[in-house]
């Protein structure tokens, strides 16, 4: 709590400023901070092999903190960050443990090119999910023996209407989402799979009321979502003050934009991206920090400069630094398309190779269209990771690099696909299964993979 309050302090006395100042800021002291410290993308590259680049943007990103804080927009003042109090941090660290009963599993803190895969946890991860299908949706992932642990949709509606933001309705919203994952923990025959989100609620009131140990408990990891691009709030806090107090596990997520205002280049999305996990450890004391950066045209964390960016920075984290990292799966394609599961190969073999410990998702239609997401799409990213612990930079990205031509001609115009209805045959909670079309699309995508990867 000691560190928690010196930067809420800090967001209260700082250097004031407007927001798009800040923005600029970071916008042109990440550009000048690539150039200085010789960070260039090689066109074509997509899983960076030179580890050195790595740690030239860790150097990077701990100056931009320091030359830049985070913007606090509810006291429009900068929080002060200081070298030493990096330093101080980045190398202490605790054992993530999540889940419970015979769910329980230890977080490992992954290195380049680590022998052991990531943790894979299925999910909606914010994505909209339909009141109607809700409990199958969670089912479908808490169902695949791969999957450790599911991360909540969004409730779209609420008996039959849309439920109104920044009201206590969110509250009852909170609570029906929460119980029905819990069910689909329990329906699975897995009691104590871990749970994280809630995906539903923006009020920390109803972050903070499915905390307890029947809904969301210590074992299971609750979502602080906090603003992209080096921002905070006053709702951050107090999440993080909450989670602290009450001794819960916590996520840090952030998305930072590609293209946005303030980031311009891939170099730049890497070094902010590197400094926004900073934040998450000595800013808001979280357990795990996930990152899901998207491009502005797309929307999607699918895109080559995402890739690349994405995947240099997890290098930057796990040679430099001690926190454990996720990345969220955007995917632009919806659920049943071959272009879907292109999308999530290519990521996963990269978030792999490059040290990511966690791996969320993913969804489909960028989480914006209703119910694309399901247990078989993480499945497939989960064994795509399996697979990919055997391989080395360069294979990795040589995979990627075929597997990006699948698809990079869709990327503006992706196939609409099709959602968790017209996926799954749902006889009962009990009974459900993937569509044999869908089934046969995962079993041949999947060999088509083996053979980018040279795995026979």
């Amino acid at each position: 709590m000691i560190d928690i309050y010196k930067h809420l302090k800090s967001a209260t006395t700082g250097d004031e400023r407007a927001e798009e100042k800040h923005d600029m800021e970071v916008f042109m002291k990440s550009q000048e901070l690539a150039e200085k410290y010789g960070i260039i993308r090689e066109s074509g590259s997509f899983v960076p092999t030179d580890m050195s680049l790595a740690d030239s943007v860790f150097e990077a990103a701990v100056e931009l903190l320091t030359s830049v804080g985070i913007y606090c927009i509810d006291t429009k003042k900068s929080i002060k960050i200081d070298e030493e109090d990096i330093r101080r941090s980045v190398n202490s660290s605790k054992v993530l443990e999540i889940g419970r009963f015979k769910e329980k599993v230890i977080v490992p803190f992954r290195y380049t090119m680590d022998s052991e895969p990531p943790v894979i946890i299925g999910g909606p991860m914010g994505g909209t999910v339909s009141e109607e299908n809700f409990l199958e949706v969670h089912l479908s992932s808490a169902m695949e023996p791969i999957v450790q642990g599911v991360y909540a949709g969004a409730l779209e509606k609420m008996g039959g209407k849309g439920i109104r933001g920044k009201t206590p309705f969110e509250m009852l919203a909170a609570l029906k989402e929460a119980r029905q994952e819990r069910l689909a923990t329990k329906l699975a025959g897995r009691e104590g799979l871990a749970l994280m989100g809630p995906g539903t609620p923006t009020i920390s009131p109803a972050y903070m009321l499915v905390s307890s140990e029947e809904l969301y408990s210590t074992a299971d990891v609750q979502e602080v979502y906090q603003l992209d691009e080096l921002k905070t709030d006053y709702e951050t806090f107090y999440k993080s003050i909450f989670h602290l107090e009450h001794g819960n596990h916590f996520l840090s997520g952030q998305c930072p934009v590609f293209g946005g205002t303030g980031i311009g280049t891939p170099e730049g999305l890497a070094i902010v991206d590197v400094a926004e996990t900073i934040q998450s450890k000595i800013v808001t004391g979280a357990s795990i920090h996930l990152s899901g950066a998207v491009h502005v045209n797309t929307h999607s964390s699918s895109t080559e400069e995402i890739m690349w960016a994405s995947n240099l920075s997890s290098m930057a984290i796990s040679r430099n630094m001690h926190h454990y990292t996720g990345r969220y799966y955007w995917n632009l394609a919806g659920c049943c398309t071959d272009m879907m599961f292109y999308e999530t190969a290519a990521q996963a073999i990269g978030d792999t190779v490059s040290g990511r410990d966690m791996l969320v998702g993913p969804v489909g239609a960028r989480g914006a269209g209703a119910d694309h997401s399901t247990g078989l799409e993480s499945r497939f990213m989960g064994e795509i990771a399996h697979l990919a612990t055997g391989l080395t930079l360069e294979e990795a990205n040589e995979a990627v690099s075929k597997i990006y031509t699948k698809y990079e001609n869709f990327l503006q115009y992706p196939p609409e696909g099709k959602p968790f209805s017209e996926c799954y045959k749902v006889r009962s909670e009990y009974e459900m299964k993937p569509t044999e079309e869908y089934l046969k699309l995962y079993r041949d995508i999947f060999t088509e993979i083996e053979n980018y990867c040279n795995i026979e």
